[in-house]
């Protein structure tokens, strides 16, 4: 019960976020969305910080098994290029997700200032894993290594940040979701992948799941933290 019962919340609390924002969000709302007594939310969850804390943890766990899910179905998926493409049609199909993978300032920003202690460290974890991620992917020939590492990294994460932002800022409702990942992909893999990258990501993908699990595990533990009952 006491876990049916703090996913309801989890629930009610990411549907407000995305439709109100941050700051406009009391728990007195989550509470009635949730048709749960405030007292109740507060059983769960000492603070609000803590609580949408909780929500992004979440969703940033379940997207981490989508990638996880791929990379063991398909090495394939493992590439710079797949795995552009996968955070992409993820953030169309859950807005929490937009919010983690953009870096939404008004949502993160306040929580970074209201719960450092919770959020640094696994905002740390996020950017050491993408970041091992690329060293793995080199070590391995699959990405080109005419690039210092931390220019390769903010390519990457630039590439992407700027699909998912000018989104929000036209309307090609002509361009599909699925065309718009297609073209990001392409254009990380034309940027940053060997010509034989999908040949050489088969003998890296056990250490990107490692990698990747581990960063999910962490979330879990996470989660279970923040949870009071």
């Amino acid at each position: 019960m006491s876990d049916d019962r703090a996913g309801m919340i989890l629930d009610a609390a990411g549907e407000l976020l995305v439709a109100w924002g941050y700051r406009r969000v009391t728990i007195e709302d989550v509470a009635r969305r949730a048709g749960v007594g405030k007292g109740t939310v507060y059983l769960h969850f000492a603070t609000k910080e803590v609580l949408f804390l909780t929500v992004l943890m979440r969703e940033q766990a379940r997207l981490l098994d989508r990638f996880l899910t791929a990379f063991r179905a398909d090495p394939s998926h493992a590439l710079p290029s797949e795995l552009a493409r996968l955070a992409y049609l993820s953030v169309h199909e859950d807005p929490i997700i937009r919010l983690i993978v953009t870096g939404d300032a008004e949502t993160l920003g306040a929580l970074a200032r209201t719960g450092a202690d919770h959020v640094g460290p696994l905002m740390k974890a996020r950017a050491r894993t993408i970041a091992d991620y690329f060293e793995i992917m080199r070590e391995h020939g699959v990405v080109r290594d005419d690039l210092e590492p931390e220019t390769r990294l903010h390519a990457f994460v630039a590439t992407l940040t700027g699909f998912l932002t000018v989104d929000s800022y036209r309307t090609d409702e002509e361009i599909p979701p699925a065309a718009r990942a297609d073209a990001l992909a392409y254009i990380v893999r034309s940027s940053l992948e060997t010509p034989d990258a999908r040949e050489r990501v088969v003998r890296a993908v056990p250490q990107a799941i490692e990698l990747y699990r581990s960063l999910r595990d962490l979330l879990i533990e996470g989660i279970s933290r923040q949870q009071l009952a």
